[in-house]
């Protein structure tokens, strides 16, 4: 089973579970993209799928780990349970994800710094730009270049 169908089959699920029309969903999505999800013939975001867990009353994990049981042929349980080994086993279980976006530099700049770096110790030495070029492997408008934006 294809995990788009897994999840139309948790949030039908849930929702006739809970006794709610499709219409009751309206503050989280369209009645309209509702049935299209519970169709199986829409995919859904994590930030929609947060909110129609919370109109149904449940943790949007909740409606994940149902998703992923039907999808896997299995039980909520044992969906939990492989997590949760899944988790230790990684040691993850007590790990605190950074919430804020974090971007690492591009490996060309980390490149260009380092160079620049290294431009500028040798020419600190005394060396000349020609030989500072010829010891890096680089041509002297490089070395130049670096030295303008000292």
């Amino acid at each position: 089973m294809s995990l788009r169908i897994a999840y139309a089959s948790a949030l039908r699920f849930l929702r006739k579970r809970s006794e709610v029309s499709q219409q009751h969903l309206a503050p989280a999505a369209n009645p309209s993209y509702v049935s299209r999800l519970e169709s199986g013939s829409r995919s859904v975001t994590l930030d929609v799928s947060q909110e129609l867990a919370k109109a149904l009353n449940v943790d949007p994990l909740t409606l994940l780990v149902l998703a992923y049981a039907a999808e896997r042929d299995q039980t909520p349980q044992e969906v939990v349970n492989h997590l949760l080994g899944d988790l230790s086993d990684q040691d993850l279980l007590t790990s605190k994800i950074p919430s804020d976006i974090t971007k690492d530099p591009h490996p060309e700049v980390v490149a260009g710094l380092k160079l620049h770096a290294q431009i500028i110790e040798l020419m600190d030495q005394g060396l000349t730009q020609a030989e500072v070029a010829r010891r890096l492997g680089v041509t002297r408008q490089t070395v130049s270049n670096h030295l303008k934006r000292k």
